[in-house]
């Protein structure tokens, strides 16, 4: 029970669509994620946040519509556009690919400071870039468009195809993957919100202009960069506590420069302590830490948390809202010490 209770994921329910509206401009969820305790992974120290796997019926859900129904006997791969050498790939084929497992932890771009639309697993596929050098872009393309199943797309330039630690993957902690979460295929670009990471992908067309995608011709980010953000798990806002030494607890997740280090407040944010990181496996994982409050004061504080990257951008106040960016600001929260 200590695992379903406590990592990410969905509580009772049926399977949810965070669906945009020019009313609200944002992604409704239609289910309620639990929360991560990253107390709870404490014991397993620099391990500890490969162990926290976020179950496959567990993980948050985003799509633009419904899911769609894919044979993947009859599914199909393409890379074409403006490529030298343009093939198609099956379900068998693509098995055939060297295989690569990686712990990857996933965010949808609507996930409010402090929300629950994110989640770790394990996925197995094979990297994209080696089917990129298969295809061999010509001289004049730049950008590509990816496509999915569902009639939805997005877009990315070439150059961040190219990097290493994007792959395919058609496997969830070992399964595989549930339609809801791209069944057969679906590619993932580390380092972006989930938005760019289509699920049912069947086409990448290289191209020589930007292509405008679902979400980003409704006003979401298109660079959707996920820019290194921290955050408080196991203490809710406007907490009591009593101890002579209070622990805080939390995570931080970024893009491919990893993430530095992280600092907690208990002025909001007029001077900064740094937390002592105890789990941080990769970029693309994300990153646990840990600060001890000896001998609180009594009284009410206002405590922030803030990351910073492996490039040195520290994270500002803001933005508090997630449209159009991502929210991606300082989390703060109000605890009194009695």
């Amino acid at each position: 029970m200590e695992r379903r209770a406590l990592i990410i994921g969905a509580v009772a329910g049926g399977i949810g669509l965070l669906e945009y509206t020019l009313t609200t401009r944002w992604m409704n969820g239609m289910r309620d994620p639990a929360r991560l305790s990253v107390k709870a992974y404490e014991r397993f120290g620099s391990h500890a946040a490969l162990m926290a796997i976020t179950p496959n019926d567990e993980f948050y859900v985003t799509s633009k519509g419904g899911t769609p129904t894919v044979d993947r006997d009859n599914w199909e791969l393409k890379f074409d556009g403006l490529v030298k050498h343009p093939f198609t790939l099956n379900y068998e084929n693509l098995l055939k690919l060297p295989h690569i497992e990686k712990v990857y932890t996933l965010e949808c771009i609507s996930d409010p400071v402090g929300g629950t639309a994110l989640g770790n697993a394990k996925w197995t596929g094979t990297p994209l870039k080696p089917l990129l050098e298969r295809a061999t872009p010509s001289g004049d393309a730049a950008h590509a468009a990816i496509y999915a199943a569902d009639g939805f797309s997005t877009g990315h330039t070439l150059k961040r195809l190219w990097n290493e630690e994007n792959f395919i993957a058609w496997q969830m902690n070992g399964e595989d993957l549930p339609p809801v979460h791209g069944y057969p295929v679906r590619i993932f670009i580390p380092g972006k919100f989930g938005m760019k990471q289509p699920k049912w992908v069947t086409r990448i067309e290289l191209l020589m202009k930007p292509h405008i995608g679902y979400w980003e011709s409704q006003g979401w980010s298109d660079e959707c960069e996920r820019w290194a953000h921290a955050r408080f798990t196991d203490l809710k806002d406007g907490a009591k506590i009593s101890a002579r030494n209070f622990e805080f607890v939390g995570y931080a997740v970024g893009n491919l420069a990893g993430i530095k280090s992280i600092d907690i407040s208990f002025d909001d944010g007029k001077s900064w302590k740094p937390t002592a990181i105890f789990s941080n496996p990769s970029p693309i994982t994300w990153t646990f830490w840990k600060y001890t409050w000896v001998n609180p004061k009594r009284g009410k504080y206002r405590v922030r948390v803030r990351a910073v990257d492996g490039a040195g951008r520290v994270e500002g106040r803001e933005p508090t809202s997630s449209f159009p960016n991502g929210a991606t600001g300082q989390q703060v929260i109000t605890v009194t010490v009695v």
